[in-house]
């Protein structure tokens, strides 16, 4: 799944998530990173060996020519390119420090999508609803590329209320999104219990869709604005990550570090895991205030926190790795 510094990657680049629900979405990745401070200036005024590599990367990818913004944007060292046509959500991303390019993506018209991937699309979202007709309305390839482990290609094939993400030629999750009419009454309820024993406000429900993926089945469930999300399980019913982006943090001066983050986010995991985090360690994701916290023969937990050291995000994994 796309997630860390690709995750922002993807999110800047093409303006669009692929989830309804990730365990890192992009409102949390933008307030982290700031994204608005970026840089601006012409296409014109770039390298021309960098244009010239952006247009070549797209045309592999798309199959036709794409006309370049004349604007770019520099983040992070990183140059963001959008096709002329924004409809088509052409972009590049290139390496300002080594002049390569870095990322490419580009949304398709559904006759391009591969018929291979269309049927084993469908037959994915069958399981979860065999009661709707999908009808596929675009296709959206991603390619990574990097020259040490080779490049990674990612296709969506999305419809109106649903998505399927493959890398390469695997499906890596696919979800069906439901119309209010028909939200599943149990686990809205459960949803807004849930979220108001666990930050002592209420969840005003906004989407709610069916999510799986291997080794996770769930209803994932929105809140208003994307600023609460719960994830429960559709076999077990069992609560496997709350998001909370108004979570209140605390006010010393204390830097958040590997050292105390379990200290942080053990009060959190007691009252709405019930996970005792003694004897857990934690170890930091590059670039993101998330933190692992492991140990042996117990469940892994992942911890987001915002500036104030709160908890924004709290995720279980149990050994076995299933989450349904």
């Amino acid at each position: 799944m796309i997630s860390g510094k690709w995750l922002l990657v993807v999110t800047v680049a093409t303006g669009v998530m692929f989830t309804p629900n990730s365990e890192v979405t992009a409102s949390q990745v933008i307030s982290t990173q700031g994204i608005a401070a970026s840089e601006t200036k012409k296409l014109a005024d770039l390298d021309a060996k960098i244009i010239e590599a952006a247009k070549k990367r797209l045309l592999e990818l798309a199959g036709e020519h794409v006309e370049l913004h004349n604007v770019v944007s520099i983040y992070d060292n990183q140059i963001f390119i959008n096709g002329k046509e924004r409809e088509k959500n052409a972009s590049v991303v290139v390496d300002q420090k080594t002049g390569k390019v870095i990322y490419v993506s580009i949304q398709l018209d559904k006759d391009k999508a591969d018929p291979k991937k269309v049927e084993l699309a469908i037959k994915s979202l069958m399981e979860i609803d065999r009661n709707q007709t999908f009808e596929i309305e675009t296709v959206t390839k991603m390619l990574s590329v990097d020259n040490k482990s080779g490049d990674s290609l990612a296709t969506a094939i999305q419809g109106k209320n649903f998505n399927v993400m493959f890398h390469d030629d695997k499906i890596d999750f696919f979800y069906v999104e439901y119309p209010k009419s028909e939200w599943n009454a149990d686990v809205k309820k459960k949803a807004e219990s849930e979220f108001k024993a666990a930050t002592g406000r209420t969840m005003e429900i906004a989407s709610m869709a069916r999510y799986k993926e291997e080794g996770k089945d769930i209803w994932s469930v929105l809140g208003k604005d994307g600023q609460s999300s719960i994830d429960i399980g559709f076999v077990t019913g069992r609560t496997w990550n709350i998001y909370d982006g108004a979570a209140v943090g605390k006010t010393d001066k204390t830097a958040l570090t590997e050292k105390n983050a379990v200290s942080h986010a053990a009060a959190f995991a007691k009252k709405v895991f019930n996970i005792d985090l003694k004897g857990y360690t934690a170890k930091k994701m590059p670039d993101f205030p998330i933190y692992e916290m492991t140990k042996k023969g117990a469940p892994t937990v992942e911890v987001m926190f915002n500036s104030k050291k709160g908890v924004a995000s709290m995720s279980i994994k149990l050994v076995t790795g299933v989450r349904n």
